[in-house]
């Protein structure tokens, strides 16, 4: 199976890319992919259609050619990072007829706070179900305290995220099937 994983943070120590890195651990016996986003420009409908930039073609690439999607985000301002949202706007056309249509989508959110990215979980909720991607139906994978799951290299040390990340990403596998 072909996994796209979709980060909302690519800065140097971003939680999200890190536990998509666990997550691609955890799914060893799929094939992973990372694109890298913040390379997208912003979307403008007058770029859609024949024009679209070559990184976004690419892009439109592999989320057609995926199976399913994880995505990983932080929460910004009480929603979603611009990156990931940009992302999903180019994706998302044509409208209903979207490469989106009909994929697999499950969702990571974490932050600093106890929240959790309560907040980007329920945004991303409501924009992949406008573009008709099938949304995982399950207990909400947020985590909380995320700068304490970690230590200095990035690696998630917290035994009990990676349990609940493994539980989460078993499930996801067993709805796509």
């Amino acid at each position: 199976m072909n996994i796209l994983l979709l980060s909302g943070s690519f800065r140097k120590r971003s939680y999200s890319l890190a536990l998509l890195d666990v997550a691609a651990e955890l799914l060893h016996e799929h094939r992973c992919e990372l694109p890298d986003l913040d390379c997208l420009p912003l979307y403008n409908e007058d770029r859609s259609g024949d024009r679209k930039p070559s990184e976004v073609l690419r892009f439109l690439e592999q989320v057609g050619g995926s199976d399913a999607i994880v995505v990983c985000s932080p929460e910004y301002n009480h929603s979603i990072p611009a990156v990931l949202k940009n992302a999903i706007d180019w994706a998302s056309r044509p409208a209903f007829q979207s490469p989106l249509k009909g994929k697999p989508v499950t969702f990571i959110t974490q932050a600093p706070s106890l929240v959790g990215g309560a907040r980007a979980q329920a945004h991303l909720k409501l924009v992949f179900d406008s573009t008709l991607s099938c949304l995982h139906p399950c207990h909400e994978m947020m985590v909380p305290e995320v700068r304490e799951k970690f230590d200095g290299q990035m690696q998630l040390v917290d035994e009990h995220t990676r349990s609940r990340l493994a539980r989460h990403l078993e499930d996801f596998l067993g709805f796509i099937e």
